[in-house]
């Protein structure tokens, strides 16, 4: 079904592949600036994925779920072994910087498949066939918002919680509906 699912992303060039390319000579560098390598390579904003990173793991590289996501994206390395591949393995899961690279490729299929960012957020999170996504999206653009107005300067209150509730990890599969 992933194999399926990868191959109705359009355009031609698959997200995999532009990573691939992309990174083939570049040594792997700080997680915070292998993030923005790969959202400036896959177009993707820079705080919009250090907020997935913030709230899937809490920047936690070793972070497990029940389900099986693993990493600082939290991806599903069963489902995604295929891209774990030309790093060595499943194992690599782990390695901050590989785990970035494929969560940013599965994040931007689902982004792709959906056709638009909340939809490929309910995607990555794995509520596509859901009504709703457990609040994922408002988590995620929230922590977003609060990132760049860091970013900018602006004082902000520490005392704000973006824990994650209780979902099922990225897959950029749907679930079937109950």
């Amino acid at each position: 079904l992933a194999l399926y699912a990868y191959s109705e992303i359009p355009p031609e060039t698959k997200p995999a592949d532009t990573v691939r390319e992309a990174l083939k000579d570049i040594p792997p560098g700080t997680p915070v600036e292998e993030i923005r390598r790969v959202a400036e390579i896959l177009g993707l904003d820079v705080t919009f994925m250090k907020a997935i990173a913030k709230i899937e793991s809490g920047f936690n590289p070793f972070a497990q779920s029940a389900m099986g996501a693993q990493g600082l994206m939290q991806v599903m390395t069963r489902v995604h072994q295929d891209k774990y591949q030309i790093f060595g393995g499943r194992n690599a899961a782990f390695d901050p910087v590989t785990n970035l690279r494929v969560g940013a490729q599965v994040l931007k299929e689902c982004i792709q498949r959906a056709g638009n960012l909340a939809g490929g957020l309910k995607y990555y999170v794995g509520a596509a066939n859901s009504d709703a996504d457990g609040g994922y999206a408002v988590r995620v653009l929230a922590e977003q918002d609060r990132l760049r107005r860091v970013a900018a300067g602006q004082n902000i209150s520490v005392n704000v919680s973006n824990a994650v509730a209780t979902t099922s990890p990225p897959s950029c599969t749907p679930r079937a509906r109950p």
